[in-house]
């Protein structure tokens, strides 16, 4: 690396470290038949990893994922929600960004899942 480059949290110039990033998601519920696209912030880029050259019997160790540091929650109403169900619902908005471990009970640490725009209702997004 020349002098003068920083390199963040050891994660090369040529890829982005672990920070807020907009992303586009789906917001739905069982009772609303169509989902709301909602423009918010989530955690995206690469936190430093290794894999060591002697393998452990007691295992690996563990790697690292880019997760929230700090959120909040925005409130939003969802369209054409059925008489009596409460249409709201809460997106998270990522504040700051980390690298740790990531947390099973409550991230989706896979390789490839839905993805934040994949949308269950039965119709979709409705009229745009």
């Amino acid at each position: 690396v020349p002098l003068g480059v920083p390199v963040a949290l050891g994660v090369p110039p040529s890829r982005p470290p672990c920070r807020p990033v907009n992303v586009t998601v789906a917001a739905e519920k069982d009772e609303c038949p169509q989902c709301l696209a909602v423009t918010t912030t989530a955690c995206g880029g690469y936190c430093r990893t290794r894999e060591p050259v002697y393998r452990s019997p007691l295992g690996g160790p563990a790697q690292q994922a880019c997760g929230y540091g700090a959120l909040r929650y925005e409130r939003l109403a969802l369209p054409g929600c059925a008489p009596g169900a409460d249409p709201t619902v809460a997106v998270p908005v990522a504040l700051s960004c980390r690298c740790a471990r990531c947390p099973m009970a409550t991230a989706d640490c896979t390789v490839a899942g839905l993805g934040p725009a994949f949308c269950g209702a039965p119709a979709g997004f409705g009229p745009q």
